[in-house]
């Protein structure tokens, strides 16, 4: 959700299955691609989303955006129930940190 009300922001998504303890890419929709860039414009959400139904043990979704706090960023897990969000699941961007 960008809650800029004058500027579009782009991000771009990525989701790995880390069950071989490996990064495993995964496409991401709707790009249908292994690396998805988005524009998100002003007052505005977007929805992106990776099966992750065979993924074993973890995965991961790595987000690139522009150092903008009013760009939120939800990281959403899922049950077996066909993409059921999972309540207490949801990581606002003010819970990510920067590795550097």
């Amino acid at each position: 959700m960008n809650l800029n009300r004058a500027c579009a922001r782009s991000v771009t998504v990525q989701v790995f299955d880390w069950s071989s303890g490996s990064p495993v890419p995964l496409l991401v929709s709707p790009c249908g691609t292994k690396k998805c860039t988005v524009r998100v414009e002003p007052n505005q959400s977007v929805f992106l989303f990776s099966d992750v139904s065979k993924v074993v043990f973890k995965y991961e979704v790595r987000i690139t955006q522009v150092d903008d706090p009013r760009l939120i960023t939800n990281v959403t897990g899922v049950t077996k129930v066909a993409f059921t969000p999972q309540t207490g699941d949801t990581v606002l961007q003010s819970n990510l940190i920067r590795i550097r």
